[in-house]
């Protein structure tokens, strides 16, 4: 497969899809008020091994749970309250959950519209769980869905980044020409994935696209 175009140079003109990651690209992360608040309930050791929050280990009940669609979010939750201490409820393990999604700001809900006001289409492929995707729904309803012309969420198809089946299967739904589609990820490995499975080109934020495309 070719290898992706070093764009870091210069201006490009022929992009026209683009691929947002949510959670620390839209969305911003608050990983350690969401430790801070398990800790109140659960060993740092379950913290690690069960939720791997902080890692991306493959094993832990956070990855599982983001790769399964037939998983609820009560069996999650029950799971987590098998490593809590004793009196710890359901909702606050879902809030807990929550808290590391710190919300999108403005800047970044007025950059997507402007790239798709360009003409861009604009898709989101996001390692994301039901609980997550719910709360995102509750704070944003209908606004985030529009902001894509498809969403790809590794609970829905059993895959999670940096398996190249989940880029495999956006690349086969959007059918677009790899040296024209642009991925935007915060972590390395999925980007590094995406180039080597797909083809496409990548940036670690929304800054750098912008640096690129504007």
């Amino acid at each position: 497969m070719e290898t992706p175009l070093d764009l870091s140079s210069k201006k490009v003109t022929d992009a026209k899809n683009i691929i947002f990651d949510l959670g620390g690209v839209l969305m911003d992360h608050n990983l350690e008020g969401c430790l801070r608040t398990f800790r109140q309930f659960m060993t740092d050791e379950d913290i690690e091994n069960v939720l791997g929050l902080g890692n991306n280990k493959p094993n832990t009940l956070r990855a599982k749970f983001e790769t399964r669609s037939g998983d609820s979010p009560e069996w999650f939750v029950k799971e987590v309250l098998k490593r809590c201490r004793q009196g710890t409820t359901e909702q606050q393990v879902i809030d807990a959950w929550n808290i590391i999604h710190a919300g999108i700001t403005e800047e970044k809900w007025e950059t997507v519209r402007l790239f798709r006001q360009k003409g861009y289409r604009t898709y989101l492929l996001s390692n994301t769980d039901r609980i997550h995707w719910e709360h995102t729904l509750s704070l944003y309803g209908e606004r985030i869905e529009q902001l894509f012309d498809a969403t790809f969420l590794s609970f829905n198809y059993w895959k999670a980044k940096p398996d190249p089946d989940i880029f495999k299967e956006v690349d086969r739904f959007i059918q677009a020409d790899p040296k024209q589609t642009y991925f935007v990820d915060d972590t390395e490995s999925n980007r590094q994935a995406a180039e080597q499975t797909a083809g496409w080109h990548t940036c670690a934020n929304i800054h750098e696209l912008k640096e690129l495309l504007f």
